[in-house]
């Protein structure tokens, strides 16, 4: 992920005081980037709110490029991109081809671009057009560099400098870049040269196995080295290993823990909501403190990953290759050896629960609160570059029985702009306060592969409805079809009349654990209908989805970000658990410029897909990362877990 900041305004548009750029882009796939710029060029006014306040270019734009896959030694990079793909105001409109290279400390690139007339008018500044290139020479040593480069119209000089990756950071690295324009000119030909200054972020999104690997031995003291069956004195007898288990598991945060023995199998139930990032690091801390108590005569953990008191993830693995792997990090035993299903399939009377409490699975947690944000937006119109309305939704979720849950959201509104005032023009994206949502949901397996949820209470602060999702696993691969609906009275100010009823079907295509694919079939909230396409490229616990949504006549691009805001180890067991959202996404999306519609509206109510209060693959299937393949994935991840969060937990 790349996020810039920076004032660089092109002279051929104009001679403004405020210029301002913000970038943010993502490699949403190999060889792939994806960029949206937001441009701010104005000089500003006093304006009363509701008024346009624009006078020059205020413009949302969407970049791609591919790298073309021609690695051949000796031959440079080969790319090609286009930039402010559609929209209805095109200000940046540029396609081009472009080679790039690196020998020694110079860094060059060159290109050819072929730009569009600003909104499409003859005669209008095209800002990127022609022969393009730029050169980059590393001082030395330092981790400074000297530029020059043009963009055809003009030429630039000056300095940029890379910061050290910065592990407090999320090994992220800082850039930046003063520069100087040279023989620049403005629409009227004066001359227009400028000094600009950008600052950029780039952020690595997850962490490779070798990090993980790092992180695990860096974590907390090693393990003693495996021991031979231990023989004379005193020893631990296999309850007494089933009852420190136990404690050691309550002691981590989980919850409803259950020890018992299958022949010669560990049998482990287990509930967790603290580690909300990724069910891994529950998992993990279970298969490590299991693998490190287990007695001689114990070949096999059987982890049960409860949630609402079902089953929805059961893992084993062999107890000498998990042992092995905490010391050695080497990962091809434990993922060879284990094995999983997702509903438990066996007979719980069958299995000899550890007396005490160390079998009895006692729910500890009463009530979870959740506190997450929420943000309603508009970007870049004519009204004022940023108008938001800032809210914090409180939900508060208790355990009725196997399966079911009740859960209240009140919303209390923090900030907003004067344009979401009541009465203003962004008004109906206002955030009201007060209860939003009372509702009971009851989540259910119909049979190994097919999951449900269903909901009924209070919705969208007014009457009664009800929700649900039913989720297919497929036997013979990783891929799921779901069918999600809504119906419920609208809001109060709401334009449609009667009840709100949406509805998806779709299919998902894993291409990999990181990569999906989801195309289906939408009646939108708003009741139009048609169909949507969306690529969701995972980074470790950050998901990054581009969209294509078309409902009637209209059709709806974007992307969406998708982050866990909460600790990654959070607040343990108790009474009353308090907690961050594991799952909060944000988009932003632009109407397709077409014969109907020519300008790019603001419509926040249009073609927008069914959104569940309540998403069943969130609260309870790891945000959809649940299935076999997905976890063999994360074995380096739940040794580096282990070692920061279980470790300590171990009797030396």
């Amino acid at each position: 992920m790349a996020l810039s900041v920076g004032n660089y305004q092109p002279a051929q548009l104009g001679t403004f005081s405020r210029r301002q750029n913000y970038s943010l882009g993502f490699g949403l796939a190999p060889r792939i980037e994806v960029f949206g710029r937001f441009a701010e060029y104005q000089n500003p006014t006093a304006t009363q709110p509701g008024f346009p306040d624009i006078n020059g270019p205020r413009d949302i734009s969407a970049n791609i490029k591919w790298q073309l896959p021609l690695d051949i030694p000796g031959l440079p990079k080969l790319a090609i991109g286009a930039t402010d793909v559609s929209g209805g105001a095109v200000y940046f409109s540029s396609k081009y081809a472009v080679a790039s290279d690196e020998y020694g400390p110079l860094r060059w690139s060159l290109g050819y671009a072929k730009g569009t007339p600003a909104q499409g008018f003859t005669g209008n500044a095209k800002v990127l057009d022609g022969l393009f290139g730029g050169a980059e020479l590393k001082l030395g040593a330092t981790h400074a560099t000297l530029l020059a480069e043009t963009d055809g119209t003009q030429r630039h000089a000056g300095l940029r400098y890379y910061s050290d990756v910065l592990p407090w950071l999320a090994d992220a690295q800082v850039i930046g870049t003063v520069q100087r324009s040279f023989g620049a000119v403005d629409q009227a030909g004066r001359a227009a040269d400028a000094t600009s200054v950008n600052v950029s972020l780039v952020l690595p999104l997850g962490a490779s196995d070798s990090a993980r690997k790092a992180r695990a031995e860096a974590a907390a003291k090693p393990l003693p080295p495996i021991a031979p069956a231990e023989s004379g004195g005193m020893v631990a007898t296999a309850e007494d290993r089933m009852d420190t288990l136990a404690r050691a598991l309550r002691a981590s945060g989980l919850d409803r823990v259950r020890v018992g023995t299958l022949n010669n199998e560990w049998v482990i139930e287990y509930e967790n909501y603290r580690y909300l990032h990724n069910e891994a690091d529950a998992l993990g801390v279970v298969l490590g403190l299991a693998a490190e108590h287990a007695p001689a005569g114990i070949v096999r953990i059987n982890a049960l990953t409860h949630k609402a008191g079902q089953v929805v993830l059961e893992t084993s693995v062999e107890v000498a290759a998990f042992r092995a792997f905490l010391r050695d990090g080497n990962a091809a035993p434990v993922k060879d050896s284990m094995g999983f299903g997702r509903l438990a399939g066996y007979d719980t009377a069958a299995v000899q629960w550890a007396s005490g409490e160390a079998g009895r699975a006692q729910r500890r947690t009463g009530l979870r609160v959740e506190i997450k944000p929420l943000l309603n937006y508009a970007l870049g119109t004519e009204y004022a570059p940023f108008d938001y309305s800032l809210a914090a939704n409180v939900r508060g979720t208790a355990g009725v029985w196997r399966g079911a849950e009740v859960y209240a959201d009140v919303v209390q509104g923090l900030n907003h702009s004067d344009n979401m005032e009541p009465g203003g023009v962004f008004a109906a994206s206002l955030h009201r306060n007060g209860l939003k949502t009372l509702a009971l949901q009851q989540s259910f397996w119909v049979g190994p592969n097919l999951f449900a949820s269903v909901g009924v209470g209070k919705y969208n602060y007014t009457g009664l409805g009800a929700e649900g999702e039913s989720i297919l696993f497929l036997p013979w691969n990783e891929d799921t079809m779901h069918l999600k609906g809504s119906s419920y009275q609208p809001q109060r100010d709401s334009v449609l009349p009667g009840r709100e009823d949406a509805y998806t079907a779709s299919y998902r295509w894993k291409f990999d654990a990181q990569t999906w694919v989801e195309g289906g079939y939408h009646r939108y909230t708003d009741r139009s209908t048609g169909p949507a396409l969306a690529l969701t490229r995972w980074f470790g616990d950050v998901a990054v989805q581009v969209f294509a949504r078309k409902g009637g006549q209209n059709t709806f691009v974007g992307m969406e970000l998708s982050l866990p805001l909460a600790l990654r180890q959070g607040m343990q067991a108790g009474a009353v658990q308090l907690t961050g959202t594991p799952r909060f996404a944000q988009s932003i999306r632009s109407l397709m410029v077409n014969g109907s519609n020519g300008g790019n509206w603001v419509w926040p109510d249009a073609v927008r897909p069914v959104g569940l209060n309540y998403k069943p693959e969130v609260e309870l299937l790891n945000s959809g990362r649940i299935t076999p393949e997905y976890v063999r994935t994360q074995v380096p991840r739940l040794r580096e877990s282990f070692y920061l969060y279980a470790r300590g937990l171990l009797a030396e």
